[in-house]
């Protein structure tokens, strides 16, 4: 979930959504239980170490991640060329040893597709969620998968986030060659790499109309005076948007300063986006999924995996058709096919989706 991605004031996802929450088990198709290997639990194709919940820390980089794929580490071998990696926490070296192996097979025929389309939520899915979301930062396996990613004939990253896209570039550390969808679909741009080899956003600004722009001078005065002199609570001035933070607040000022926010400067707004501690009020209504399908009409691509957290993910789950792949991290109703517990075990699935990529890439090119 990102601090940015909150649950709008009416539920955007579907009513007749059709997953259940899950268990304890990773991987599963929503709507059921998992019929195929789980964590600690032995594979259709091999068992995993029985030390491997303390041996199997997750990888620095993708070329660790496929020397342990290589060695074995932590699991008898397996015959065949294509092992499979270990994820974040399992030495077992088979990827369906901790995620379902539907999901493997579907990962299988999305890499085949000659142009495809990776769009990522950010809080949440590439990064843990934390107190402060100016603290947050991508997991380094996660990095190293994007980048790898991005370096491939057909392939298009992007990540799709509510947070504003200057600053999500500079939190995320976002590899270059990176399309960056921010503020729900408001800012668009491509991370390039600068003269010192940090990665900087190129971005066209956002067009407001004048009315539009007075409108967000007056929700970021409101909000303002709102939050000043109340310790813990903070404003952000998005380009089209004014954010009230209050996750660092007592707890009964920021119930306080929400429900004033609420019946003050949200009244005049054009769309509301309630979370927990948060309340963005923007002058534009843009939806995660209106973003994936200007993407998917402007990369050409022939299938799209979108990967997300949050109630806004699921308008972009909503766009997602036959030869597409969704996946919902963590607890919560969706309308995504796959579900994966949290950001480290996501992590192995770019891992899997990178090796699956690179075995098919001579195809392509």
């Amino acid at each position: 979930m990102s601090a940015d991605d909150h649950q709008p004031t009416t539920p955007r996802h579907r009513a007749d959504s059709p997953v259940d929450a899950p268990g304890h088990a990773t991987g599963t198709r929503n709507g059921s239980r998992p019929e195929h290997a789980t964590v600690g639990e032995p594979s259709a194709v091999g068992e995993p170490d029985p030390a491997a919940d303390d041996a199997g820390a997750a990888p620095d980089s993708l070329a660790d991640t496929d020397a342990e794929a290589t060695r074995g580490v932590g699991a008898p071998e397996v015959a065949g060329v294509d092992a499979g990696v270990p994820g974040p926490g399992v030495a077992a070296p088979l990827f369906t040893a901790h995620l379902e192996e539907g999901l493997d097979a579907t990962l299988r025929e999305f890499a085949a597709v000659p142009t495809i389309l990776v769009g990522l939520d950010f809080d949440g899915v590439l990064a843990p969620i934390v107190l402060d979301p100016r603290s947050s930062r991508m997991l380094p396996t996660s990095a190293a998968a994007i980048a790898d990613l991005t370096g491939l004939a057909g392939v298009t990253v992007a990540v799709v986030s509510g947070r504003e896209a200057t600053d999500l570039v500079e939190l995320a550390d976002v590899p270059a060659g990176t399309a960056v969808v921010g503020s729900h679909g408001a800012q668009w741009g491509t991370v390039v790499a600068g003269p010192d080899g940090a990665g900087t956003l190129e971005a066209s600004p956002v067009q407001l109309t004048a009315d539009q722009a007075a409108l967000r001078a007056e929700l970021i005065r409101r909000t303002h005076e709102i939050a000043d002199g109340v310790e813990g609570a903070w404003v952000q001035e998005k380009p089209a948007a004014a954010v009230l933070h209050t996750r660092e607040a007592a707890r009964d000022e920021a119930a306080r300063l929400t429900r004033a926010a609420l019946e003050g400067p949200a009244t005049r707004a054009v769309q509301v986006i309630v979370g927990k501690e948060v309340v963005e009020m923007a002058v534009l209504e843009v939806t995660k999924g209106d973003a994936l399908v200007r993407l998917r009409e402007e990369t050409g691509a022939g299938a799209v995996l979108y990967a997300g957290d949050d109630t806004t993910d699921e308008d972009a789950f909503a766009v997602l058709g036959e030869g597409d792949v969704s996946i919902k991290i963590g607890d919560g109703d969706s309308a995504a096919a796959y579900r994966v517990t949290d950001p480290e075990e996501f992590s192995a699935v770019l891992v899997r989706l990178v090796q699956l990529r690179q075995g098919t890439f001579d195809a392509f090119s």
